[in-house]
């Protein structure tokens, strides 16, 4: 019978590395990836200098510092860049297994565990992020490994079950600033269900929170940064869709609206009766925190709450576990199935995940010489900045001139480059340029136009 499970839980892990691993190099970098690859990389004295990035981005320091060695173990290609949040998120996979075992208990643990470790293997939100040169799917993975760590601690674990925890804990609030929720989850977990490991707990906070004073200083500098968030703000309307996101991905939720968290709802009632305050809690407590933050930033997506899915896994896994044969079984396929089929549009040949960089900048390298200069138009033309995958894929031959920029005389640099280059190509990456074209158009001899792939134009210009 051990071996029975074992063997189980190894195809289960596979099925969740394969899904990681399929497709992985198939897309270029979209900016934040090639963000992430150009600038987290950096050197620590570049990343920690009185200007440097760590405090102007709000990422703590383990992220830039997993990336940084990672890069220089494995290599700048997108394949091996994309390999690190994948192959650490596959400790999430482990470690919700390892928590339906602990909280459920009982004879049907082991199927809860086994349902819980395939929905997180199958869920099409984590595997877009383990494909995604960001600290996502790093920290979820880590924070899961966390949370059944301090389990395994409140069950009656010695000092080393504790160390091991705060290590964790360590690990994952140095990954990513908001698994501070999670923490929060952890002392709730403690205080409604093993009181008697607060005094262990309260040690083990401390020193999580000795570790993290750098975290506090860099904290404080990006308070007084400017930084108001990328994404959106706080709307009401959007939380009933969250889960729907976090269970089905992004290109899925749409269609399912608040269905998932109705199914949620309704799966805590299978939770043994100890358990069902502090799951419902759990589901939405960090919700409600994020929402607030989000009256002031505008980080209202749940990829920043990612690190509640086990919570999510493990109630639909124990609910289909507690289900009559056959309908146990029958429940989990469909749930696996429905969570294959959200997967299948990010697979889908029309899926772009980001502009084809590597044919531009293939066609690009092949075409240019040293002697050219390469126009490039903004992605953000309040600010002149460029996308970051620019600089990732096309570093030479040509020098690469943006435009137009803010308070630039856009014609006057035109005429320069035209003067001083044997050719100049011209090609929208952002902005659509048609300054820059028109200029080009007026001081230049167009010799061609090209399309390069289904993303990109060029064109060709040399001096009249």
């Amino acid at each position: 019978m051990r071996r029975a499970r074992l063997a189980a839980c190894a195809a289960a892990l596979l099925i969740a590395a394969a899904l990681r691993l399929a497709g992985i190099g198939d897309q270029s970098l979209r900016g934040d990836e090639a963000f992430t690859a150009r600038y987290w990389t950096l050197p620590l004295a570049d990343l920690t200098a009185p200007d440097g990035l760590a405090w102007r981005e709000p990422h703590p320091f383990g992220a830039f510092l997993t990336f940084g060695a990672w890069r220089a173990l494995a290599g700048e290609r997108e394949v091996a860049l994309r390999a690190l949040p994948a192959l650490v998120n596959l400790i999430g996979a482990a470690a919700v297994y390892g928590l339906a075992r602990r909280l459920f208990r009982g004879e049907r643990s082991h199927q809860a565990g086994l349902w819980a470790l395939l929905l997180w293997a199958c869920n099409p939100y984590l595997i877009w992020h383990s494909q995604d040169v960001r600290n996502y799917a790093l920290w979820s993975g880590v924070s899961a490994l966390a949370l059944y760590l301090l389990i395994r601690a409140a069950d009656g674990g010695r000092w080393r079950a504790w160390a091991l925890y705060a290590l964790a804990e360590i690990a994952a609030l140095y990954l990513f600033f908001l698994e501070g929720f999670m923490l929060a989850l952890h002392a709730l977990y403690v205080l409604l269900l093993r009181r008697r490991a607060l005094p262990a707990w309260s040690v083990a906070l401390g020193v999580i929170a000795a570790a993290h004073l750098l975290s506090f200083v860099q904290a404080i500098a990006l308070a007084q940064s400017g930084y108001g968030g990328t994404r959106g703000g706080a709307d009401l309307a959007l939380l009933p869709n969250f889960w729907s996101v976090l269970l089905l991905g992004e290109l899925s939720a749409p269609a399912f609206g608040a269905s998932a968290l109705i199914a949620l709802l309704i799966g805590v009632l299978f939770l043994p009766a100890r358990l069902r305050l502090y799951f419902a809690l759990s589901l939405s407590l960090p919700l409600i925190a994020l929402f607030a933050i989000a009256t002031r930033l505008n980080v209202f997506d749940p990829r920043y709450i990612l690190a509640v899915v086990p919570f999510g896994a493990l109630i639909l896994a124990r609910a289909t576990a507690q289900a009559r044969v056959p309908f146990g079984a029958l429940l989990g396929v469909a749930l696996i199935g429905v969570q294959l089929a959200a997967l299948a549009p990010y697979r889908a040949e029309s899926y772009q995940k980001a502009p084809d960089w590597r044919g531009w900048a293939a066609f690009l390298r092949q075409h240019t010489t040293a002697q050219d200069t390469l126009i490039v138009t903004p992605a953000d033309p309040a600010s002149g900045a460029t996308d970051p995958a620019i600089g990732y894929y096309y570093t030479d031959p040509a020098r690469v001139l943006v435009l137009p920029y803010p308070q630039a005389d856009t014609e006057s640099f035109v005429r320069e480059a035209l003067a001083s280059s044997r050719a100049v190509w011209f090609t929208p990456t952002g902005s659509d340029g048609r300054e820059v074209l028109a200029a080009l158009e007026r001081y230049g001899q167009l010799e061609d136009e090209f399309a390069i792939g289904r993303d990109f134009h060029a064109w060709r210009f040399a001096k009249r």
